[in-house]
């Protein structure tokens, strides 16, 4: 009975802290991030019929497309599908987490791991549908089969290894820069199996784990195959990657991106400094001739998941996502390096079971506590369901003009691309190409901007939303619009502005009227 009780105790923990992480991402409230909009937008296109990469491009992996589409299909084309399978995985990858943790150092860190990782991922998860968010449960899985690996023996439990292989293989499909994890495990398999038994053996198991680690991607080469674009897909999500990379100049100041306020904040510089207890213990068993795979792997896991967020140079806060199993990780070590210091004895072993639920109910408590927005805004969520009153998926005030005010087959093209608008007001893209205004002059090429203007040209959208002025990283269509933001100081300097935008200009002026504005947005009409 009473470890029944634990168990559900956990159980609530678990579930509170994923409902907290998914707070923003209550479709009731808000609309959709631009990310998260765009793969709402790829999801209802693959109901539709249409093939990614052909009918619409993003240089992210094919995963997370179909995963929108399932999540659609799921909530019969409501965002709360895509919500409940993203409660899922959240919950899944923190789950996993809670077994990795507890048998590696013991409830109380894991608890505190745990608790860390949360409130980190809801800092970095925003309004969620990110494709590192999907990722996690695979890499959590992956981590999990290695540290089990790790305690049996590496020499051991071959289809183990093979299986890491293939669940980051599936982060992969997600988006390149997911697996972190992967290299750290590989870099940390080859050193330890090199001084204990040789190149040969450790080959062996890098083979074994990238023989797993390629099946996914293969897997979805022959999908696209037989849909006859498996070469754009290939191009889109994983050489364009490359050019993308090395499109903006960066210095290595940029890599501490990360711990400040657009990253993970003081958790990144919590983890840190559990990091740097780390490479100290390593430092002193290598010495001693002791040193572990594990602490191999742990002294250059982080440092690899800070490059790979880093590699666009571009300080977006969702790409820290991937650090919150890190996060947990290295701060339930922390926890039981301060445990041992105090109570001179491990914290796997000093914990008191007894203490597990009291702790675990204390910090959900804890966190309700601490976020009363996100307990009222489930209340409201849950009532409005009960009580059956009103729909419970947000729309905003320019998609649902667009919605009454266009037919099922009319064409929008969003000029800043909020393709979450696309989605809501159901309204299809003319272009295929929906991010073109915003690529990096280093990987924009001819064939990406002659496309754009030539499939405007060609199927003329019947609306045209321009919300270039609510970030002004674009310049507007309207071209006194455009005078305005040319002559704010520095506004101008900080746009993208690519050689076709004038032939979008003058086919804009010549073609379409301006009808409304609403919210900063202006709405143009074809003539």
């Amino acid at each position: 009975m009473i470890g029944k009780i634990r168990s559900a105790v956990l159980f609530v923990f678990l579930f509170v802290q994923t409902a907290l992480i998914l707070d923003l991402a209550n479709p009731l409230f808000a609309k959709p991030s631009r990310d998260g909009g765009f793969f709402l937008y790829a999801g209802s296109q693959i109901l539709n019929g249409k093939i990614p990469y052909l009918d619409f491009w993003d240089s992210k992996g094919p995963a997370i497309f179909y995963m929108n589409a399932f999540g659609l299909w799921l909530g019969g084309g409501s965002r709360w599908g895509v919500w409940l399978v993203e409660f899922l995985f959240i919950f899944g990858t923190l789950s996993i987490l809670y077994r990795v943790l507890t048998r590696r150092w013991g409830m109380g860190a894991a608890l505190f791991g745990l608790t860390m990782a949360a409130l980190g991922l809801h800092l970095a998860l925003g309004y969620g549908n990110y494709t590192e968010e999907y990722a996690l449960l695979f890499n959590a899985a992956g981590l999990f089969l290695f540290l089990s690996m790790v305690d049996a023996g590496l020499e051991k439990k071959h289809w183990e290894k093979f299986w890491v292989g293939v669940l980051f293989g599936l982060s992969f499909t997600f988006r390149a820069n997911n697996i972190g994890g992967l290299f750290g495990i590989l870099i940390s398999i080859f050193l330890f199996e090199l001084f204990k038994r040789g190149l040969v053996d450790a080959l062996k198991i890098i083979v074994v784990v990238l023989a797993g680690f390629v099946l996914p991607f293969l897997g979805w080469t022959i999908y696209f195959a037989l849909l006859g674009s498996a070469g754009e897909m290939i191009h889109g999500s994983l050489v364009f990657n490359f050019s993308y990379s090395a499109a903006k100049d960066r210095g290595w100041l940029d890599l501490f991106s990360g711990f400040g306020r657009y990253g993970m904040s003081w958790y990144g510089w919590v983890t840190l400094l559990a990091w740097g207890v780390v490479v100290l213990r390593a430092f002193n068993n290598f010495i001693k001739r002791k040193l572990s795979a594990l602490e191999i792997f742990l002294v250059v896991w982080f440092p690899i998941e800070i490059l790979l967020s880093n590699l666009s140079g571009r300080n977006f806060t969702h790409y820290y996502i991937s650090w919150i199993l890190a996060i947990a990780v290295y701060c339930a070590f922390i926890f039981s390096e301060v445990w041992q210091g105090i109570f001179k004895t491990s914290a796997l072993q000093g914990w008191n079971n007894s203490l597990d639920a009291y702790i675990a109910a204390a910090l959900a408590v804890g966190l309700l506590a601490a976020f009363p927005v996100t307990v009222t805004r489930y209340n409201e969520t849950l009532s409005r369901l009960l009580d059956h009153a009103g729909a419970l998926d947000y729309v905003d005030p320019v998609s649902d003009h667009i919605r009454q005010n266009t037919q099922p087959d009319d064409l929008l093209l969003t000029w800043y691309p909020e393709m979450g608008i696309n989605f809501m007001a159901g309204r299809r893209s003319p272009v295929r190409y929906l991010y073109y205004p915003l690529f990096l002059e280093g990987s924009l090429t001819t064939e990406i901007e002659s496309t754009y203007i030539n499939e405007l040209a060609l199927d003329p959208p019947e609306v045209i939303l321009d919300c270039a002025t609510v970030v002004d990283a674009i310049p507007s269509l309207d071209s006194s619009t455009r005078k305005k933001q040319y002559s704010t100081p520095g506004v101008k300097r900080k746009m993208y502005i690519h050689p076709g935008m004038e032939q979008i200009f003058l086919f804009v002026s010549e073609n379409y009227h301006v009808e409304k504005e609403i919210e900063s947005c202006i709405i143009f009409r074809l003539n």
